[in-house]
């Protein structure tokens, strides 16, 4: 990918994950800290790949000074701890990041519980519930816990390749996603908030550090993506795959995909789907272990836009005894008699 800005270099490394090549960018304006936004995973060959990179630019891991993260997916912070080991740069990330890139025990201990207590909840049977949380625990494997050293906001403005950034915080992939924004040359950059070539899933996460109830993920996610779109963005360069030069285009067709979704998910609750596993087994059959968390995060986000509507509701009325499921039914609209 070509960034068109003289001290912003596009790196592409290779990940494990059936999302493809992650891309991370080098800041390298003179008068600046070399800067590395986002890292890949962790493994032998990102690494490689990395320094390799670097060394095209005259460069090793050791001169990094900072390293930006703009969300806590391990495919973009993996390999953080040992960069900055090596460099001694500073970390910087959105404060909802910072206990999960710490390793906090008592983050981990706490989104484990959440993650168990949501896959009761969308009765996820058991054999399968054990499968999904031991293919998203592995993938703690793909990074190491790191300090960070600084956080940035909404709003705060970050000197990069030579140019001004504003801070975005764009919630709905992740909690904790950033953009950077650079008026002057109407660049965006996405991280995963807009993708060319997929649909970012909203990933349900436990509750933001302060707060006691989780965002809906989906639902931020949308307001995010409005947000961008109403914006002046020429260009922008996303975390996978190519850049995008139509962002008000992209984001109409992510909206309308959303909303095709949300009419399968009624489908599915016509033809009798009671709970988020009956659904998410309707639309997204015999998908691995970390795809079906996937699309359990997904459905529950189309079911959060339909109860924030009114058109569902949890059933509090059944009687047949679902244990911990939630069990869902359609909320039909009133029909006035004729005359």
């Amino acid at each position: 990918m070509e960034t068109r800005i003289e001290h912003l270099h596009a790196l592409e490394l290779p990940t494990p994950f059936p999302v493809g090549p992650i891309t991370v960018f080098l800041a390298d304006a003179p008068g600046e800290p070399l800067t590395l936004v986002d890292t890949g995973p962790l493994t032998h060959k990102t690494m490689a790949t990395l320094e390799a990179a670097l060394a095209r630019y005259g460069l090793a891991p050791r001169h990094l000074e900072r390293i930006l993260l703009t969300h806590g997916h391990v495919d973009h912070v993996g390999l953080a701890a040992d960069l900055a080991a090596a460099s001694g740069a500073q970390v910087i990330s959105h404060p909802w990041n910072v206990p999960a890139l710490e390793g906090d025990a008592g983050e981990r201990e706490g989104r484990v519980a959440f993650y168990a207590r949501i896959l009761r909840q969308a009765g996820v049977p058991g054999g399968i519930e054990q499968a999904v949380g031991q293919a998203t625990a592995a993938m703690d494997g793909f990074m190491r816990p790191v300090a960070v050293g600084a956080t940035v906001d909404e709003g705060d403005v970050l000197r990069l390749a030579g140019l001004e950034w504003q801070v975005l915080h764009t919630p709905g992939h992740a909690g904790g996603l950033i953009c950077l924004y650079e008026a002057a040359g109407r660049t965006l950059l996405s991280s995963d908030h807009l993708l060319a070539g997929i649909s970012s899933n909203p990933v349900v996460e436990p509750p933001p550090p302060g707060r006691d109830e989780r965002l809906l993920s989906l639902a931020v996610y949308q307001d995010s993506l409005q947000r961008v779109a109403a914006m002046d963005v020429a260009r922008a360069l996303p975390g996978h795959g190519p850049a995008i030069d139509d962002v008000p285009g992209l984001v109409a067709r992510r909206l309308a995909f959303h909303r095709y979704r949300v009419a399968a998910v009624v489908g599915a609750l016509r033809a009798g789907a009671r709970t988020t596993w009956d659904v998410t087994q309707a639309l997204f059959p015999g998908r691995t272990p970390m795809d079906t968390f996937l699309a359990i995060s997904e459905v529950i986000g189309h079911l959060d836009l339909l109860e924030r509507e009114g058109r569902i509701a949890v059933d509090d009325e059944d009687e047949n005894g679902g244990g911990d499921a939630v069990l869902w039914r359609l909320v039909e609209p009133e029909i006035s008699p004729a005359g």
